[in-house]
């Protein structure tokens, strides 16, 4: 074999290994991606969804409008919230502005779950808050405690 089809063969064999480590790693980062979302899912079926549904169904005693929301199915970025009036006796659907949010949202890419409230949402507020977290905070008691905090940041904001 001439020193020119040799190097050229050689060039071409290094090509086509990159190009299968870098197909094995985007499968081997997919699969990670599938299994994040998995027990994202799974964690928030067994232990979160029931504890917002709690949630709304309190604040629906106490009349203030609730409803749990979800997009779990998003392949991307799926959330559950709890959606609620600070505000009783005020239905959501009367007021945006009024509206007050509890969010966790996976994000598949980074592996992370950010939760997020959204207390005060009136021109020139600025009640959020935002943590990003691993697939653990996915647990009913760190649900509880940004649940409350929410709520009471909520209460305070609008009744201040």
């Amino acid at each position: 074999m001439s020193l020119v089809k040799k190097a050229i063969e050689e060039h071409k064999a290094a090509i086509a290994a990159r190009a299968a480590s870098k197909a094995a790693a985007a499968i081997n980062t997919q699969v990670a991606r599938e299994a994040f979302l998995s027990e994202f899912k799974m964690r928030v079926e067994a232990g979160v969804r029931p504890l917002l549904d709690a949630f709304a169904s309190d604040l629906v005693a106490s009349r203030h409008d609730a409803i749990v929301d979800d997009d779990l199915a998003n392949p991307y970025k799926p959330y559950i919230s709890v959606r609620f009036s600070p505000v009783a006796g005020v239905k959501l659907e009367d007021l945006a502005s009024r509206e007050s949010v509890f969010t966790l949202r996976a994000f598949a890419a980074t592996r992370q779950v950010h939760h997020v409230s959204s207390y005060d949402q009136r021109s020139g507020e600025h009640g959020v808050t935002h943590e990003a977290l691993g697939i653990e905070s996915v647990n009913p008691s760190r649900v509880e405690r940004g649940f409350e905090e929410c709520l009471r940041a909520a209460l305070k904001a609008w009744h201040a």
